[in-house]
């Protein structure tokens, strides 16, 4: 269920963009703890509010997508174990809605919230093998319907873009090396993205902005979403 005990949405405020372009220069533990409580109150907190917001208005727009205020957001605590950058902190936000509420959950809109660089993406990133091959296999079964699915992204201002692509076709989808889908077939990745300006995240309206925008990349989702379901 849409959480309903956090308020709606008041936008980012100036002193939250500006703790991550402070950050972006200082990125250091000495620096980020005693400055914790201003990082919890003016980026995750507005954050938190944000995924509570559109999750209770999703469905009211026939959006079948949910969040979590607290697990639908990525961590600002970078991995270093295994990473020549020994930075310690992200110096951006991000969050996931997905249709169940989980990071993990195949197909679903993404929130990357830095200074100057933010944007909402959806599609499906790096899927799991079962589901691309499904994917492509419903591709070819219906080439017209995908094909639309592309203009009608193209029409909406997010065209869709083939990322990680397979220098070869796909196994299985030799023969279609010639026909209009070889370059989504050899796609890894399929995703659409809106850049999102500081005055824009500053707005309490954004809400509104992110329901919108994820219904326009609805179609692109729904597409995925059919490929999972059982034969």
């Amino acid at each position: 269920m849409p959480p309903t005990d956090l308020p709606p949405f008041p936008g980012f405020r100036a002193e939250g963009l500006q703790f991550l372009r402070d950050l972006k220069r200082h990125n250091e533990r000495e620096w980020f703890k005693p400055r914790k409580e201003t990082f919890d109150d003016e980026v995750l907190w507005p954050m938190r509010c944000l995924i509570a917001d559109v999750s209770r208005r999703a469905p009211l727009h026939g959006l079948p997508l949910t969040g979590d205020p607290k697990r639908s957001i990525f961590r600002i605590y970078r991995d270093t174990r295994f990473s020549k950058n020994k930075q310690p902190y992200k110096t951006h936000v991000g969050a996931v809605l997905s249709r169940s509420g989980g990071r993990k959950d195949p197909g679903g809109v993404y929130l990357h919230v830095e200074p100057g660089a933010s944007f909402i993406a959806g599609g499906y990133w790096q899927p799991e093998t079962a589901l691309l091959r499904r994917w492509r296999g419903q591709m070819v079964a219906s080439p017209s319907s995908f094909l639309d699915i592309v203009e009608q992204m193209d029409a909406a201002g997010h065209p869709i873009y083939a990322r990680e692509s397979l220098k070869r076709m796909p196994r299985g989808f030799e023969v279609e090396d010639d026909s209009g889908l070889a370059e989504w077939l050899k796609a890894k990745s399929l995703l659409v993205q809106r850049d999102v300006s500081d005055d824009e995240l500053m707005s309490p309206d954004f809400s509104d902005t992110l329901v919108d925008t994820a219904r326009s990349m609805l179609p692109l989702l729904a597409f995925g979403w059919e490929a999972m379901e059982p034969a």
